[in-house]
This record gives structure tokens, sequence and C-alpha cells, in this order.
């Protein structure tokens, strides 16, 4: 049976370090993939008790990380959050705000390092 891709961007698996800024508090992560819609990181198990925004009724926030030499800095929204160990969890992070030039740099990396 052969399974079909049905994702609208593809994914690569990663191991880069990365940094959650949620308010005032920032959390060290490891990102475990990364496509040009979203993230998968994977980090402290505070991550899953972070509070909704009143405004939006999803949490979000910063996420910075180095790739191919460039700062890469997004805002995300929480879409999928698992929580792995009593101090490890995991979110899937949709990408709500990010500028052009990073977005060139995150397709130019996933195109280079996609398995098939």
């Amino acid at each position: 049976m052969v399974h079909d891709e049905r994702r609208l961007y593809p994914r690569v698996v990663t191991n880069l370090g990365a940094q959650v800024q949620f308010e005032q508090e920032s959390f060290a992560v490891e990102m475990v993939n990364l496509s040009l819609g979203g993230f998968l990181i994977e980090g402290c198990g505070r991550l899953v008790n972070l509070p909704k925004s009143p405004v939006t009724g999803a949490i979000e926030f910063g996420l910075s990380f180095e790739l191919e030499n460039h700062t890469v800095t997004s805002q995300c929204r929480v879409v999928y959050k698992r929580r792995l160990s009593a101090d490890k969890a995991a979110l899937g992070l949709k990408i709500i705000n990010m500028d052009e030039s990073t977005q060139r740099v995150i397709d130019t990396y996933v195109k280079k390092n996609l398995s098939y």
C-alpha cells in the first residue's frame, strides 16, 4: 500500500535548538521537524500548560532559531500538544506570521533536505 503525503507543505526532520518566547518567559526547545507551514518542537513539560490568549483563544508565542546562517523568527500558534513525560512535551505549531525572506530560507532548506 502506498502512503500518499497529504500535507500542504512537505516537512523535514531536524535536530535544531530553538527558543520559545512567551510573554516574559523564554524556553529552550528542540525542533523535531519543520515546514513552510509550521514546526514540531519538544521541550519542558511546562509548555503544555501555557495559557490561551484571551483575544484569540489560542496559545501563541514567538519562536526563533538559526537555519542556514540566518536567524529565523516567527509568530506561531499551537495546533497540537502532547505530554511526552512529566518534564517533556511536544507542540505542533502553525506559522501565523513570518517575513518573506525567512520563508525563502525555510523553503530552500526543506527542498534541499527532502528525502523521497
